[in-house]
């Protein structure tokens, strides 16, 4: 008896996303519908599936949640990524066009929809990502695979945290794969890219997680490019 009480202490307790939510949005009291505080979300969980209902507000605390279309051929496509400030919001066909994931740890708070439904101000989930994927088909149309990432860095530059133990030097919160994906190109022409970055002096990569920008101008005229 005691050692199936230690394996069963060992074994990991994954939830199901719609629980995940579910628990997240629970009062004290055991009524849904109340907003209470960021639940921590580890990396790599899976907050809605694609084709879930999914009817709550999720707004990023902390962390990246990336919006994720699975391919027929067990592909994906990263649509958008939502950063601190950000809210996803509910698909108002009840279904999600996507699937969302936490890139890193995260601090989350799941709300109810407001009451503004109905309102044509109101932004859905898909109204999200299609004004995402606007600016994003926009400069693949525009440019090649090096403007394209440079454009890139220069877009996500604002969101990346500081890092506490380098001068001037920033948190680079998303993976390489996960910038080939969203980039639609692979994650050899996004290493070769940074590296010839670094060496032309438009960045230093003092780490694999960080980034120094150090000249904007030079990497803008590239991005126009």
């Amino acid at each position: 008896m005691e050692v199936a009480t230690s394996l069963a202490r060992l074994a990991p307790r994954e939830k199901q996303p719609l629980d995940l939510a579910e628990e997240a949005t629970r009062s004290t009291d055991g009524h849904l519908g109340k907003v209470v505080p960021p639940t921590l979300v580890p990396p790599g969980r899976v907050l809605f599936w694609q084709d879930d209902q999914q009817q709550r507000e999720i707004e990023v605390i902390n962390g990246v949640v990336r919006a994720v279309r699975l391919l027929e051929n067990g592909s994906r496509q990263i649509l958008a990524f939502y950063w601190p400030g950000d809210t996803i919001y509910p698909a108002t066909a009840q279904l999600q066009c996507y699937t969302a994931e936490a890139v890193t740890a995260c601090r989350l708070r799941w709300s109810p929809p407001p009451s503004r439904v109905c309102s044509t101000t109101w932004s859905s989930g898909a109204d999200q990502v299609i004004q995402e994927m606007l600016a994003l088909v926009l400069a693949i149309g525009k440019k090649c695979t090096v403007p394209r990432i440079a454009w890139f860095l220069l877009r996500i530059r604002k969101h990346l945290p500081r890092d506490p133990r380098r001068l001037e030097s920033q948190r680079v919160m998303l993976p390489r794969a996960d910038i080939a994906d969203y980039l639609g190109t692979s994650i050899e022409t996004v290493c070769r890219t940074l590296h010839d970055f670094q060496s032309k002096g438009l960045v230093d990569l003092p780490t694999r997680k960080t980034i120094r920008f150090i000249d904007l101008p030079g990497l803008e005229r590239i991005a126009e490019g």
